[in-house]
């Protein structure tokens, strides 16, 4: 492997990893933020952001 394909990989797997850190990591701190289980409930599919009443 190429030190281009290497920078590549790397600059794609640091975007991947800002992105779910700054997604799910920002719900981690809200109160009206939860994950979302996939149809099949065995893994995550992203997050709502819902009020719940009573809160």
């Amino acid at each position: 492997m190429d030190l281009w394909t290497r920078l590549l990989l790397g600059m794609t797997a640091a975007a991947v990893l800002g992105y779910i850190s700054l997604v799910y990591g920002s719900c981690a701190s809200d109160p009206d933020c939860h994950f979302r289980l996939c149809a099949g409930r065995r893994s995550l599919c992203g997050v709502d952001h819902t009020h719940l009443p009573g809160r």
